[in-house]
């Protein structure tokens, strides 16, 4: 990727680029360290957006409100030092969200979705919008099955 951003001559703060930190990344020096490591591979020294990829790391992960705070708690200390112009995540619904805004200092910029034709989560946009997230889709056409 970064090879690809140098050779296309685009100016650095004419581009828009995001990375998420992975279900094996969560955990405040987790998620701080999978950071640095996003920088690396960009070879940027800021990413305009980070994001938490999922929620929990693994179906029925029980203590996952915690793991989420302290995840988001590493995102928030991005923001703050100004390496990451916005902060957000991805695959949360409104209960993920809410403990999150409920514990935190700021509240998730984007919520990066599935939304497509096929898979609308209505009631997830309508929550994000009600409460100033933005809905971004990550699979707008959706997937063909050939």
């Amino acid at each position: 990727m970064a090879e690809a951003i140098q050779e296309s001559k685009v100016k650095r703060e004419d581009l828009f680029l995001t990375s998420k930190a992975w279900k094996t990344e969560m955990g405040y020096e987790k998620v701080r360290q999978a950071f640095e490591e996003s920088l690396k591979r960009l070879q940027t020294d800021y990413l305009d957006l980070y994001l938490i990829h999922w929620p929990l790391p693994e179906d029925g992960y029980e203590d996952w409100e915690k793991l989420d705070l302290e995840t988001w708690r590493g995102l928030e200390e991005l923001y703050e030092e100004g390496r990451v112009r916005a902060i957000g995540v991805s695959n949360f619904l409104p209960y993920h969200l809410e403990n999150l805004m409920k514990h935190s200092k700021i509240k998730p910029m984007v919520n990066q979705i599935e939304f497509h034709p096929g898979w609308a989560h209505l009631d997830v946009v309508e929550y994000c919008l009600k409460n100033e997230i933005i809905p971004e889709a990550w699979s707008p056409m959706a997937r063909s099955g050939a």
